[in-house]
């Protein structure tokens, strides 16, 4: 599995639909951020139904991505939008000191360092090969 991911990204290209390089890399960004996603939720006592729902919705998402669906980018876009709004809100509570619940240093660093990559995922996404790939995609469909 692992080998054959290395060899999509140093190719450049997916054999199967001559994905490239930028869509790929941002496809595992993507999945790096959605693992620390679940970690930080976890940690912070999520239960389980939501937990199972958002992991279907995100992965299901992450997968229509990579197969070039443009409506998937878009909601990942929001879905990054919203969770750097929401990360946003968190700081600005933990400064005012006005949070109801504990933030743990290990759940904000993790918080951080999804943020991070979940936005080097989209630059990735909205580059200039990754728009002609989605927009070819889109073309072969109709």
């Amino acid at each position: 599995m692992f080998n054959s991911l290395f060899k999509k990204l140093n190719t450049g290209q997916d054999q199967d639909n001559n994905k490239p390089k930028e869509v790929a890399t941002s496809v595992i960004f993507l999945y790096i951020g959605f693992i620390l996603s679940m970690i930080t939720d976890w940690l912070d006592g999520i239960t389980a139904v939501p937990f199972i729902i958002v992991f279907i919705v995100i992965s299901l998402v992450i997968t229509a991505v990579s197969a070039g669906k443009k409506w998937a980018r878009i909601l990942i876009f929001l879905f990054v939008i919203f969770n750097l709004l929401s990360f946003g809100f968190n700081i600005v509570q933990l400064l005012n000191h006005s949070v109801k619940e504990k933030f743990t240093n290990l759940v904000m660093v993790l918080y951080s360092m999804e943020i991070i990559i979940e936005l080097i995922a989209l630059r990735l996404l909205f580059s200039k090969p990754a728009n002609g790939w989605f927009n070819e995609q889109r073309e072969a469909t109709t």
